[in-house]
């Protein structure tokens, strides 16, 4: 699933944006924000905003949105 992910990152066209987490277990979801959090330190991404489940007493993302610069 992470190298879809990553690939469909690497397509995106500079300056758009992509929202991941839609159907996202968990697990992987921290995968990905690991993966997204590498990518920005390459400075292929910028994260533009991690949202927090605020139904859930931990602090568990659901979701990502990312943008390609």
């Amino acid at each position: 699933m992470l190298e879809t992910i990553q690939t469909k990152i690497n397509n995106l066209q500079n300056g758009k944006k992509l929202i991941l987490g839609s159907g996202i277990k968990m697990d992987e979801m921290q995968k990905l924000i690991a993966l997204c959090e590498n990518l920005q330190a390459e400075g292929v991404i910028k994260i533009v905003k991690i949202n927090q489940n605020a139904q859930s007493d931990k602090k568990v993302s659901d979701s990502i949105i990312v943008e390609k610069i």
